[in-house]
């Protein structure tokens, strides 16, 4: 399993944590839920892509927009 470090305002930080709080959840799986329904949400248009076109070829279009994910900040989570 990988982490991965996210960005948030502090005033969405605070709601998650009470939200998290009162359904009796950690917010890292409330995190993971709503990304696995996003995923699922999203599975058509990644079968349509897959199908259509080389899915290497999408995935190295999409390169750039990872960039921001590698930085030195983040660097002590690539040994996890």
């Amino acid at each position: 399993m990988s982490v991965m470090s996210i960005r948030i305002d502090d005033t969405k930080r605070k709601a998650l944590k009470i939200i998290a709080s009162v359904e009796g959840k950690p917010m890292g799986r409330i995190i993971t839920d709503l990304i696995e329904g996003y995923i699922n949400e999203k599975k058509d248009v990644l079968k349509n892509l897959s199908e259509s076109e080389n899915l290497r070829e999408i995935m190295k279009m999409s390169e750039s927009s990872f960039s921001e994910w590698d930085n030195e900040e983040d660097e002590i989570y690539n040994s996890l």
